[in-house]
């Protein structure tokens, strides 16, 4: 086991949740080929690392509203890992009991309301959750989770300045992963920087930079979450897609991405850069691919 000052061994139990996301997925990719989850597949490989910590600042009751590419998310607040895989297979005993596939994951018992593919779609149902935990006096933070694309939309705008008038205990969770599906943020917008729109709206915002140590996210999200159970905050979070928008393969060179870019940013990728790091976790990475791979085998030839 060698130092790493990013990643330090004390918040190793992060790390072991991260290592089975990524474990999950991979397994879901490989199975996603022979044509029995008939769902279009939106993995967050590459963008998972930071979620373990998400998910241990949220309480019992908060309520999250997420966006298509929600495997993840799900994963993290749920950990029913058999209901989302028999969701992809469209079965029965899914979550949204086979009817909602992929992009429309949610497990209301967790908080995770609903996922939703309209880009930019979950802020203005988000608001609403936000507005009646207000009126109500409750004490429940609302979360709407969404990318880098929907900030292209009239909406954000509309839900920040709602949020901000009304300082309503939301928090904006903006993913930006700088290709809307792979066209790249520098041609789509004049800045790079999605905290510009919460700023304009007098909504005080974070940035987590892709790379950031360890300690500096699980801090930052830290104060973002509580601050957010009384007013509104922004949090953008740097993060790159390794697989393709949509589809079990690694997306190397589609339109505007590069193979020289993808390289380098597999070679920094959080996850990977911790199972070089360290023995353990390659062990439980190992493990959990075993142990999700036996899972699906068992979903595979299942009657639908």
């Amino acid at each position: 086991m060698s130092a790493n000052y990013l990643y330090p061994w004390k918040y190793s139990f992060y790390y072991k949740q991260a290592v089975k996301l990524r474990a999950l997925q991979e397994e879901l990719a490989g199975a996603y080929q022979y044509q029995r989850m008939r769902c279009p597949m939106h993995l967050s490989i590459g963008q998972e690392h930071w979620l373990p910590v998400f998910g241990s600042c949220m309480r019992k009751g908060d309520r999250i509203f997420s966006t298509h590419r929600s495997h993840s998310m799900y994963m993290t607040v749920s950990k029913r890992f058999e209901k989302l895989i028999a969701e992809l297979y469209g079965l029965k005993e899914g979550c949204l009991r086979g009817k909602g596939g992929s992009m429309h994951l949610k497990d209301l018992e967790s908080g995770l309301e609903s996922s939703t593919p309209i880009v930019g779609s979950s802020l203005g149902i988000s608001l609403g959750s936000a507005l009646a935990s207000k009126h109500l006096h409750q004490d429940v933070l609302t979360v709407t989770y969404f990318g880098d694309g929907a900030c292209e939309e009239g909406i954000l705008h509309e839900a920040l300045n709602l949020a901000s008038v009304h300082q309503l205990p939301i928090l904006f969770l903006c993913e930006n992963n700088m290709f809307s599906c792979n066209t790249s943020i520098d041609k789509r917008q004049p800045s790079n920087q999605m905290t510009r729109f919460a700023d304009a709206h007098c909504i005080h915002s974070i940035r987590i930079e892709y790379g950031a140590s360890f300690e500096s996210i699980h801090e930052k999200l830290r104060l973002a979450i509580q601050a957010a159970r009384k007013e509104p905050i922004f949090v953008e979070i740097n993060t790159f897609r390794l697989y393709e928008h949509c589809g079990h393969l690694p997306d190397p060179e589609q339109g505007d991405r590069s193979k020289f870019d993808y390289t380098d940013y597999c070679n920094r990728d959080p996850i990977n850069v911790l199972l070089r790091t360290y023995d353990e976790l390659v062990r439980e990475y190992k493990e959990s691919r075993g142990f999700y791979k036996s899972m699906i085998a068992s979903f595979q030839e299942a009657e639908i």
